[in-house]
């Protein structure tokens, strides 16, 4: 990667002179980012192309513009990456719901006839907080703590704060184990187990708060009580009650339905055979 930055950044002062750079330097995960760069002299430019530098120094085509390839977006790259300019001397692209792994440096390039190609270099770092989850451990009725896990993942490293939404205050970390992994595409994750006397909080909330730079997130935990137990057992049986007599009413229908039919038919036979006994008479 360094070879190919030491490389880029050399071709980019010899070759990019005459060409304007804009758009975004840092971006939120999960928004978008915009990148354009525009030539002050197409004079010879046949194709306009967009590439990425990975780390494996080599450099990856998301989009292409030209007589030939027209709008041009990689099959790997359509839906994330659009094309939102394109011609000889301006070309503009949007990278779509970006994530960690689109933190990079892209390559805007106008190849042009006989002279070479001519290139500019933007570089994008992504910061914020991808996710934050969080569950709970139940206490045992024998046991007199309750532990709960919050965990984040961003970059730059989340801190994890604990708060009592009831008390509005700060929770004291006495007890808690925090522990901060590193993930493939660069974020770091960051676990933080805290230990609550049941007692206390059962039947409250207790927020996990994610601190990443300036951005922050939230998740709320909600400990149950003793009487959440008993709530739930009372409204199992009220739904038990209810389907059991509503099962009850469907099957009286169904035997008065029944028995409504089966009545019709018996008069229809016996309407059948007083018919027919008065044609016998009418014959004699």
């Amino acid at each position: 990667m360094l070879c190919l930055l030491i490389i880029v950044c050399f071709m980019n002062g010899a070759y990019s002179s005459d060409i304007t750079a804009r758009g975004d330097t840092s971006v939120v995960f999960g928004e978008e980012a915009s990148l354009s760069c525009a030539l002050s002299n197409p004079s010879g430019v046949k194709q306009v192309t967009w590439q990425r530098a990975r780390s494996d120094d080599r450099a990856e085509t998301l989009a292409t513009f030209s007589e030939v390839y027209k709008h041009h977006v990689e099959d790997q790259y359509v839906g994330k990456v659009t094309l939102t300019t394109a011609s000889y001397n301006s070309t503009s692209i949007v990278i779509k719901n970006v994530t960690f792994e689109d933190e990079a440096c892209y390559i805007c390039s106008f190849q042009a006839y006989p002279v070479g190609a001519k290139w500019k270099t933007l570089c994008l770092t992504v910061k914020g907080i991808s996710e934050i989850t969080a569950n709970i451990n139940p206490a045992s009725s024998s046991d007199s703590e309750v532990s709960v896990t919050c965990s984040a993942t961003g970059k730059p490293t989340p801190i994890l704060q604990w708060k009592s939404t009831e008390k509005h205050q700060n929770l004291k970390l006495s007890g808690s184990n925090t522990s901060v992994n590193v993930n493939n595409d660069g974020s770091n994750t960051t676990t933080s187990i805290l230990k609550l006397t049941s007692s206390q909080y059962h039947g409250k909330y207790v927020e996990c708060v994610a601190l990443s730079g300036n951005i922050e997130e939230k998740y709320q935990i909600y400990l149950k009580g003793e009487n959440d137990e008993e709530n739930i057992t009372s409204r199992s049986y009220i739904i038990t009650v209810i389907i059991v007599v509503f099962m009850l009413i469907i099957i009286l229908v169904i035997i008065c339905l029944y028995k409504l039919l089966k009545g019709a038919n018996v008069m229809k036979k016996f309407t059948s055979a007083e018919s027919l006994r008065g044609e016998v008479v009418i014959e004699c």
